[in-house]
């Protein structure tokens, strides 16, 4: 478990990073130039990481995994350091350029960590290091939120150093794990690149389980993809909350889902699946509730009680996902779940955005939160209840 828990800081230390970054740069682009500007450079930044997401499964799969690792993280390192010259030097197409290289370098990150991860945890400790894995997300996305504002209220430049200086510290973590058993590169072979991302592709449309999950994440992205967005314009504008209740729902937001991901790892596997399935009921009736809420602490407890769920759901996920794919196969799977989701929450935005001009807020947020417990309720009719018996094999 030494290599784990090395893995852990690692990741740890490439989450704080990347937010503070997220944060430095959005302060940055804000002051210098405008929200327009803010919203190519991200999506400048976001684009190409989401493109890449699916092949960076396929050479998970195909290379060592140490060397690739250890090559992505060092790759953030010196994206990070640009990105801190580039907004001292105030120029926008460098930070943009950069900032798109760092969010490529770091999309290898993920499927390197989920197979290095299964290489050095045991079968039956493998749902438990997910669910550690989704707490110390949620813990470090605070942290390096709150560090990349605290820094960036002084300097944009120093937060964005400060964040290379983490990765920095997370690649020495990293050097010192050594290769895991299953992690050397796979023997020569004929297939190509494109060939392996194609098997890949064919794995997520055969594999039952993994299939399911898949299409679940695509239709809560889709959904969730406005949440942010959904929650500030009720806690502000419907409930006439301030920042300060605004910052407080967020913080209780990221504490709930830290509960909910170790309550998850606490479960035997013989719960997972009707836990994931009833995780997205709880995950949306509260949430719909949130916008009938008459007042703040009805919604706040609304808001704590989804996020418990939504954080069970993140702890288990990956668990659920990877449980009855091949080893050769899991870095290839893990990226078009994540890219999947990823890509359907960023479109979702301007879903969100149109239905709110033509219905109201309200309307929309019971609506979603309807069909995120109709998700749950059909997974588990059609897939999560037939999928019981190999997936309790396979755990």
């Amino acid at each position: 478990m030494r290599d784990a828990r090395r893995l852990w800081r690692v990741s740890a230390g490439t989450v704080a990073a990347a937010w503070m970054l997220q944060i430095a740069v959005t302060v940055h682009v804000l002051g210098a130039a405008s929200a327009s500007a803010l919203a190519v450079t991200v999506l400048c930044g976001t684009a190409p990481m989401l493109l890449l997401m699916p092949v960076a499964g396929a050479v998970a799969d195909r290379f060592d995994v140490r060397r690739t690792a250890l090559a992505s993280t060092a790759g953030q390192v010196v994206c990070l350091a640009a990105a801190a010259i580039a907004i001292a030097y105030a120029s926008l197409p460098a930070l943009t350029g950069v900032y798109a290289l760092q969010g490529m370098t770091a999309a290898f990150w993920t499927p390197l960590r989920q197979r290095w991860l299964y290489s050095v945890v045991a079968v039956e400790d493998r749902a438990k290091a997910n669910a550690s894995l989704g707490s110390l997300s949620g813990v470090m996305t605070l942290a390096g939120a709150i560090g990349g504002g605290l820094l960036s209220s002084v300097s944009p430049t120093l937060a964005a150093a400060a964040a290379s200086l983490l990765a920095a510290l997370a690649f020495g973590q990293l050097a010192l794990i050594p290769r895991p058993a299953g992690g050397r590169a796979a023997p020569a072979r004929t297939s190509t690149l494109w060939s392996d991302l194609r098997e890949g592709l064919r794995a997520a449309r055969d594999l039952p389980l993994a299939r399911s999950v898949i299409w679940a994440g695509i239709a809560w992205g889709f959904i969730g993809g406005g949440y942010t967005v959904m929650l500030a314009a009720q806690v502000t504008d419907g409930l006439r909350g301030g920042p300060v209740v605004l910052g407080i729902m967020f913080a209780a937001d990221g504490l709930a889902i830290i509960a909910g991901t170790l309550l998850a790892g606490r479960l035997r596997p013989r719960a997972h699946l009707p836990v994931w399935a009833v995780g997205y009921v709880v995950q949306g009736l509260p949430w719909a509730a949130l916008f009938l809420a008459p007042n703040l602490p009805a919604a706040f407890a609304c808001l704590a009680l989804m996020r418990l769920a939504s954080g069970c759901i993140i702890g288990l996920d990956n668990t659920i996902l990877l449980a009855t794919v091949p080893d050769e196969l899991r870095g290839r799977i893990a990226s078009v779940h994540h890219a999947t989701y990823s890509a359907v929450g960023r479109l979702s935005l301007a879903a969100i955005g149109g239905a709110l001009s033509l219905v109201g807020l309200s309307t929309v947020g019971v609506v979603t939160g309807l069909v995120s417990a109709t998700i749950g309720a059909a997974w588990w009719c059609a897939s999560g209840r037939r999928a019981r018996g190999a997936y309790l094999g396979s755990t």
